[in-house]
């Protein structure tokens, strides 16, 4: 009997290529586009979700409120919080500190700068590390050994075990492998090296400070400990044990549990996180399977008095009302699974591009994934379901007297196909809306100005060199530099524009109480700062070597800095203040505001201050030259001064848009996918359109008969299409400015949402419509009205 349905349901596509690859087409469209947004949510979401004691597994945060009432919250804690935990709050089982480390790895010569961290013994088992090689409960236990990757343990060792073999940190150092990790989990905590943590001990790291902030700390709760109770007592640790510190500095300071499994997705940057990302594309993503599955009732529908006869021949054979609505949604479901293997094709193809854009490794394997296949045929299931049960229901009631009587009028369900349409072009627009407003705000914020000069400078990357030779010789290197014939001007610093200084820096002003501290940025530069980035001094000088004391007193600070302590511009210079580095600082200049980092955010308060030995960048500004030769100057410089280290620069101008790669990347999306809405959106409209030009031949044929005119028939073919599409401008556009704007309020500086946006995406539409709709209103008007008067 199912075979015998499934011959039928061939035939029937079969004998109506046209209706088939409209619908086949949209509806695989429409899933490859939900398909390939579904693999990259799945990757986004499977981030920790690995981990055998995630449902109780945690980061410890740092909560801040100030004395002014200010709070925020810092994702590291001060060192001996971790040991305080484990000897003081019996609900946890593991504690598990960890810290960043970076230093050079030296193999057969060879320098070479992995991502490495420092990490508690439980690391491995508390965070079910897949190990290749080595026992999770003993791999981290003594100094001098190391988790590597297996990528690493290949570039290193090549294929045989890696166990037991030898790396090298700090050019000297001798760390033996302990394990190695597969490279293909996923996890917040990304690293190619993990050392133990008595090895930080041994190289004479310690746990004593309270008040720098400056390493992660994660605990594993014992199975059914109260999670509010570990918290309340983790909270009050710091205050007890560091409390007057912080008080001294007008701080507050307690702590909170977030689980692991949450950190990926729920962390924010620049007050974004990938949850809101992600909730942004799963919702495209529905909207534009919707779409496919309208296309498919529209379609339906608008045929059904084609297939009243067979309808009226299966119930007069026998047929009954549930029999008919099952095969028509089984007609429905096989033609969403041929829709299924197309589309299937259509991801493995686009898979690579979808990689680049978001620059992930979505593998194609994926799709062989049990949660995969699982969800596939899910939706697979519930888009045929969803699709094929009004169309079913509505060819079902037809009555075999009337379909055999040829009485049948196509008109059931007409209202439906109306509202369906609209929402079609509500949904398109909305897009086309989104994509307009994203671009210009993109491009608002990559035109505005920054208040430096980006031009020509290239940033050098300084971690990668040997910090010592480089800090005792900075002077020498960078006079150097400076003498190359295409090189204008040299400064050393810890952040150029585009980068983070030290952030969340208190600083306290001379003869003011402790607790009216406030927290800047500050960035260590040197004399030629200022003058390599074409900053303004609008009060004040600039660092001077004619000025001694700029070296260990001399600060500048920004007008966002001045207004934070009270201080107009004149007013600031000759102040005292005081920071981490800088503890008798004295203002020297007030420096216009300029924008450290992108127009996602406010200008930040700054301070600077001269200290070589936190430099990590090195800014070359070039004079006006031959840029490729300006920089083979300063490489050849470098494999001289610094043989056997890489040499890796950027430009500033691009480097300061790699903030607004997001931005870029939603823009480039919304792009694609109103593109895509739009093509479902005009199949099924050419389909609808091809349909009512069929149904109205006769009354074609007549008009042309009484003398209407080609213009006036594709007119009237076309009016009804065009004022559906009216009506979904009118609908689509007050929402899009409700979520347009409600994403704009993201961004610092933000445009407003020019009225013009409107009709530019509403005669996009219209346009797009009518194309589509008037090739086939134009062969109607076209056709030979003696031949549609006489087919009845």
């Amino acid at each position: 009997m199912f075979s015998s349905s499934l011959k039928i349901i061939f035939r029937t596509l079969l004998r109506k290529k046209g209706y088939s690859f409209i619908n086949i087409t949209g509806l695989a469209i429409g899933l490859a586009s939900c398909a390939l947004i579904g693999l990259y949510i799945f990757d986004e979401w499977r981030v920790d979700r690995f981990h055998k004691n995630g449902d109780r597994l945690f980061r410890v945060t740092t909560d801040v409120i100030t004395a002014k009432g200010d709070d925020r919250a810092i994702n590291s804690v001060g060192r001996p919080l971790a040991q305080t935990i484990k000897k003081e709050v019996p609900e946890v089982e593991h504690v598990i500190p960890m810290r960043r480390y970076q230093a050079p790895i030296k193999h057969n010569g060879q320098q070479f700068y992995e991502k490495i961290f420092y990490a508690g013994e439980q690391y491995p088992s508390a965070f079910s590390l897949p190990l290749i090689e080595g026992q999770a409960a003993t791999v981290l236990q003594q100094p001098y050994t190391a988790i590597i990757k297996n990528s690493i343990a290949r570039k290193y060792f090549g294929n045989g075990s890696a166990i037991g073999k030898i790396i090298t940190i700090r050019d000297s150092v001798p760390i033996t492998v302990s394990g190695v990790v597969d490279d293909h989990y996923k996890s917040h905590v990304e690293f190619d090296v993990l050392l133990s943590w008595p090895t930080y001990a041994a190289l004479g790291g310690t746990s004593t400070e309270w008040f720098t902030w400056d390493e992660s700390c994660f605990v594993l709760l014992h199975p059914n400990a109260n999670v509010e109770q570990a918290q309340k007592k983790i909270s009050s640790i710091s205050m007890r044990y560091n409390g007057d510190e912080y008080k001294n500095a007008g701080y507050n300071v307690g702590h909170s549990l977030k689980p692991v499994p949450d950190i990926y997705l729920y962390d924010e940057q620049n007050g974004v996180s990938r949850a809101e990302k992600v909730y942004i594309l799963g919702g495209i993503g529905i909207f534009i399977l919707l779409l496919a599955c309208i296309n498919f009732v529209n379609l339906s529908t608008a045929r059904q008095a084609e297939r009243a006869k067979e309808v009226g021949v299966r119930k007069t054979i026998g047929a009954g009302y549930s029999s008919l609505i099952g095969h028509f949604i089984t007609e429905s479901i096989v033609l969403v699974f041929l829709s299924g293997l197309i589309a299937a094709g259509i991801v493995i193809l686009m898979l690579p591009y979808v990689n680049h854009l978001t620059e992930k490794n979505i593998s194609a394997g994926l799709l062989l994934h049990p949660y995969t296949i699982g969800l596939s045929v899910f939706f697979l299931l519930l888009t045929g379901l969803l699709s094929g049960w009004y169309p079913a229901l509505l060819l079902a009631r037809f009555r075999p007297v009337d379909t055999l009587k040829t009485q049948v009028v196509a008109s059931g369900g007409n209202s439906i196909r109306k509202v369906l349409v609209v929402f079609q072009f509500s949904i398109s627009l909305l897009l086309i809306i989104s994509t307009i407003v994203a671009s210009k705000q993109l491009k608002h914020m990559q035109q505005q100005e920054l208040g430096f000069n980006s031009s020509q400078l290239m940033v050098v990357d300084l971690r990668k060199t040997p910090r010592a030779e480089f800090i005792e010789n900075y002077a020498s290197i960078k006079n150097e530099l400076s003498s190359l014939a295409s090189v204008q001007s040299v400064t050393g610093t810890a952040a150029l524009p585009g980068r983070s200084g030290w952030d969340g820096q208190l600083v306290w002003a001379a003869g003011r109480p402790a607790e009216d501290a406030v927290t800047l940025e500050v960035i260590p530069v040197d004399h030629d700062y200022v003058k390599t980035l074409g900053l303004k001094i609008i009060s004040g000088r600039d660092y001077s070597r004619q000025f001694s004391t700029d070296e260990t007193q001399g600060m500048l600070l920004n007008e966002a800095a001045c207004k934070l302590l009270g201080w107009n511009a004149e007013e600031a210079v000759g102040k005292r203040i005081s920071t981490s580095g800088a503890d008798s600082g004295i203002v020297i200049g007030v420096l216009s505001d300029y924008h450290q980092h992108g127009l996602q955010q406010n200008i930040k308060a700054i301070a600077t201050f001269m200290a070589p030995y936190a430099y990590g960048y090195l800014g070359v500004k070039f004079k006006n030259v031959n840029l490729s030769q300006a920089v083979k100057q300063v490489e050849s410089y470098w494999a001289k001064r610094f043989p056997g280290y890489p040499f890796e620069y950027t430009f500033l101008d691009e480097d300061f848009q790699q903030q607004y790669k997001a931005e870029q990347r939603m823009a480039v999306l919304f792009k694609v996918f109103s593109g895509i809405a739009i093509l479902i959106a005009c199949l099924g409209l050419f389909g609808l359109a091809t349909f009512t030009a069929e149904k109205r031949k006769k009354e074609v044929g007549i008009r042309k008969v009484l003398g209407a005119s080609v213009n006036s028939i594709v007119l009237l073919l076309s009016k009804e299409f065009l004022v559906l599409v009216g009506v979904a401008l009118l609908i689509a556009s007050p929402v899009a400015w409700y979520f347009m704007n409600g994403w704009l309020q993201d961004f610092a500086y933000r445009i407003s949402i020019p009225v013009w946006v409107f009709f530019v995406a509403g005669i996009l539409a219209i346009t797009i419509a009518l194309i589509t709709v008037s090739f086939q209103a134009l062969k109607a008007a076209l056709s030979n009205p003696v031949k549609n008067l006489r087919t009845e």
